[in-house]
């Protein structure tokens, strides 16, 4: 039983991905919690956002960016089709199908953006000065490794 509790408490003590599952969890939580009022996730509304910023001809291009896979994507995307926030175009050459925000969804993208600022605040107030960047910083470097 000895080795098991070696194993136990280095895995416990040392692993990343215990860490970063979370740390992933708690943000999800707090993001979540300030978006509720709008009926978003963080995970919807960091859709939206992609969305807009990216402009994607497909849904691989979006799920490439996102390091999510497609079926999730698409999962995820069901919602907020739903909700009249993205609409997908017909499918083009090489089966590519763009996505595209309606304007419901770039209107509770405004609604949403002072509710995630008011959530962010609170996130990087909680560092030290430049402490956040380097944060930010450790997460690609974390990205980079499991890639």
């Amino acid at each position: 039983m000895t080795k098991l509790n070696t194993i136990f408490d280095d895995v416990a003590g040392r692993c990343a991905a215990v860490r970063t599952l979370s740390a992933s969890r708690s943000m999800t939580r707090h993001y979540d919690d300030a978006l509720r009022p709008l009926g978003l996730t963080i995970t919807q509304f960091t859709l939206l956002i992609s969305i807009g910023y990216m402009q994607p001809e497909s849904i691989t291009e979006i799920a490439t960016a996102l390091n999510i896979d497609r079926t999730s994507l698409t999962r995820n995307l069901k919602p907020l089709e739903a909700a009249g926030y993205v609409t997908r175009g017909h499918e083009g050459s090489q089966r590519r199908r763009r996505i595209e925000l309606t304007a419901a969804g770039k209107q509770i993208v405004s609604k949403a953006y002072p509710l995630w600022q008011a959530a962010q605040r609170q996130v990087e107030a909680a560092f030290g000065p430049g402490d956040f960047k380097d944060a930010m910083a450790t997460l690609a470097t974390l990205v980079g490794v499991a890639r």
